[in-house]
């Protein structure tokens, strides 16, 4: 049995959690908390790199992060919330035990993208019933968390991720077969993001975040249920309120 996590990243495809959430999880990291990272896929329909290039990517990627990794082994292009599917992700829940988990959101350019919402949201329900028998026990995730990908919602809160941006950067560009700048070779293109200026565009994102929210590069987040707050005037104080007076 491993360490309980703090907080666990869902991805359909490698890459996909390290660009949606890679700042979040290198921050907790940073703040002392043990994170992970679940690859549902090894990238197998991909344009460029193998399934082993992938995943070995993906491990580089989730040590710069300092994030535990695992691999679910469903199939690329065929992610489906199915009975089979959910009983993997459950399985995968109930050994990692996080306390947060982090997952697509449900509105995607991308059908795995899409499909792994589902997927996540009935595996984070069943885990934590007693009457849904796997070998390991039932385990309790204590919020789920959608990640914005390419479709825009109106966030519950923001992350600052300015002070890890270069551990993010870093992680991204461990996928070198995904974003580097690739030749057409035997019948492959050049793809969107193996393009030159793909990634300076990509972190334009994040510091628009970041100016909405009053820092340097922010990460977007949304929760389907609003938290309980105890004390909201301490959290209300908390962090810039300068960029909201006009």
């Amino acid at each position: 049995m491993t360490q309980p996590l703090d907080l666990l990243a869902i991805g359909a495809h490698p890459d996909d959690v390290e660009m949606t959430s890679g700042g979040w999880l290198a921050l907790a990291h940073q703040q002392g908390h043990a994170t992970g990272i679940l690859h549902l896929t090894r990238g197998e329909m991909g344009t460029h790199g193998t399934p082993e290039t992938r995943q070995a990517e993906a491990e580089q990627a989730a040590s710069i992060l300092g994030a535990q990794v695992a691999f679910a082994g469903l199939r690329d292009g065929h992610l489906h919330d199915d009975d089979q599917s959910v009983r993997v992700v459950v399985e995968q829940l109930r050994t990692l035990r996080p306390a947060v988990v982090i997952a697509p959101y449900f509105t995607c350019h991308h059908p795995d993208h899409e499909a792994a919402a589902r997927l996540a949201r009935k595996a984070v329900h069943f885990a934590a019933l007693k009457g849904y028998h796997t070998e390991q026990a039932p385990h309790r995730v204590t919020r789920l968390v959608h990640a914005r990908y390419s479709r825009h919602f109106e966030p519950s809160f923001y992350v600052d991720i300015s002070l890890v941006l270069e551990a993010k950067q870093k992680a991204i560009l461990a996928y070198h077969s995904q974003f580097q700048t690739v030749v057409e070779e035997d019948g492959k293109p050049l793809t969107r993001m193996s393009k030159p200026g793909f990634l300076d565009q990509f972190f334009s994102l994040s510091a628009g975040f970041g100016l909405k929210a009053g820092c340097a590069h922010a990460e977007a987040y949304l929760l389907e249920t609003a938290p309980l707050v105890p004390d909201p005037v301490t959290l209300l104080r908390q962090g810039p309120m300068q960029h909201l007076i006009r």
